[in-house]
């Protein structure tokens, strides 16, 4: 039974898929946030193992003659080293025609020895792939209970449930699962998580999820860093119940131990799930440091976030790589726009006129030519200020126009320009909402036109 039992434990295929959606990226976890044994326990139980294992049964004799029999079967299945070494060899063909003859006598012989001869049987079935004879004939194993050991009956029982999961009969599965572990004193992680499997095959998702958390509850207290695959299926039964802050717990469980970009993805998702903005941020600062962050809406929230949060400068190199280097921003006039203000509250200003410039190029109306106007106004390039303020009039649709006049009015006079500035203010005077602050530019605007004209008199 060797190989069967090696191959037996890789029977199950059933999975489940889920695709949920800073400079030190584990900056966010800390030990005491990434365990398992965290999450708050599932409605259902564990499957618990008996707590004594039953005493052990005393079994029939087994006649001679049957020894004889089985013993020329099982050597002729597998020989031994020593009957390979006088040059004996496996043969399974003859050693099952050897079995069904003995199987044809089967009703003279007692429980314990019909046992033997359906285990030998079942086996030859599963090397030929005959699932439904194993099975079969794994059954007539355990139908002799109680006259065969403790031990056997409980392995028969788990192999049952782990071929009736692979036929996808996972109701079956589970039925003789609980019946094995009530003849076992201690169930393992790895068998506590293949019975989460099953139980989920059997639309038994809350103890599936107790089962799966017991296995990696154990591994966690044995100091065991939990299997990866078993955090994932943990993770997606927390999800599928839409319990979103036990699903963080694991995510952040597997983030730690497997850091990889697929699981900070879901990790940057649960926080915004859960409107936890602070982390969310945290997280996309990370997994851009890890370059992770490749869609244009991540990078530019990634850059609203730094501007929030008064580090223009960081939003500003963000975009700039995203847009000129990495391209992948679209260099839009809006998104142009977004990294001139970014490099502007950087007091990064020449940076910040460059892309205003190609921004105010692209742009339908002239509010972008406006905003170019006055960072070029600010820093006293007054004669190309106006020629912006100008750009932005002839090309309009600007949602202030008086305010452009103004800005060419200040800018006229700064260049000494007096009645250019002083028509640029009547234009504005004639919206109300400029037309004090006009007038008193105005006024102003004569009083030094008088002025300059004294001077040169004197």
């Amino acid at each position: 039974m060797k190989k069967l039992k090696s191959v037996i434990t890789n029977t199950l295929r059933k999975s489940v898929a889920v695709s949920v959606v800073a400079a030190a990226p584990f900056a966010l976890l800390s030990a005491a946030d990434v365990s398992a044994l965290d999450v708050a326990p599932a409605g259902a139980k564990a499957l618990q193992p008996a707590e004594k294992r039953p005493d052990p049964r005393r079994l029939p004799g087994l006649p001679q003659s049957f020894l004889e029999d089985y013993s020329e079967v099982t050597s002729t299945l597998e020989p031994n080293d020593e009957q390979i070494a006088d040059g004996a060899k496996p043969n399974p063909a003859k050693a099952f025609e050897m079995a069904k003859e003995m199987e044809e006598d089967a009703d003279d012989l007692n429980p314990y020895a019909k046992a033997m001869l359906f285990q030998v049987l079942g086996q030859i079935y599963y090397e030929r792939e005959d699932t439904a004879n194993t099975i079969r004939y794994f059954e007539k194993v355990v139908g002799q209970s109680p006259n065969l050991p403790v031990g056997t009956e409980a392995q028969f029982y788990y192999f049952l449930g782990q071929l009736y999961a692979q036929e996808e009969n996972e109701q079956k599965a589970v039925e003789y699962l609980e019946k094995w572990s009530k003849m076992v004193a201690m169930i393992s992680p790895s068998q506590y998580a293949t019975l989460a499997q099953i139980y989920y095959g059997a639309d038994q998702p809350e103890k599936a999820l107790a089962n799966m958390l017991h296995a990696v509850q154990v591994y966690e207290a044995e100091g065991k860093v939990p299997r990866e695959d078993w955090l994932s299926f943990l993770r997606a039964l927390y999800y599928f119940k839409e319990d979103f802050q036990s699903t963080l717990s694991i995510v952040k469980t597997l983030v730690r131990h497997y850091p990889k970009m697929n699981y900070w993805t879901q990790l940057s998702s649960l926080y915004y799930e859960l409107g936890q903005m602070e982390n969310f941020s945290r997280a996309q600062d990370s997994m851009y440091v890890m370059g992770g962050l490749k869609k244009e809406n991540e990078l530019k929230g990634l850059a609203g976030y730094f501007i929030e949060n008064e580090a223009p400068y960081k939003a500003a190199k963000v975009l700039d790589k995203a847009i000129n280097n990495d391209k992948l921003v679209d260099p839009t006039s809006a998104n142009l726009e977004l990294l001139a203000n970014s490099w502007r509250l950087a007091q990064e200003t020449d940076k910040a006129l460059v892309e205003m410039k190609r921004a105010a190029a692209k742009s339908d109306d002239g509010d972008l030519y406006f905003n170019l106007a006055r960072l070029l106004f600010s820093r006293d390039e007054f004669s190309a200020a106006s020629s912006a303020a100008k750009n932005a009039l002839s090309k309009g649709g600007l949602k202030r126009p008086d305010q452009v006049h103004m800005t060419i009015g200040q800018t006229e006079l700064e260049l000494g320009n007096f009645e250019e500035a002083i028509e640029a203010f009547t234009k504005a005077s004639r919206d109300k909402r400029s037309r004090q602050f006009a007038n008193q530019w105005i006024k102003f605007t004569e009083g030094e036109r008088k002025r300059q004209e004294a001077l040169k008199e004197g």
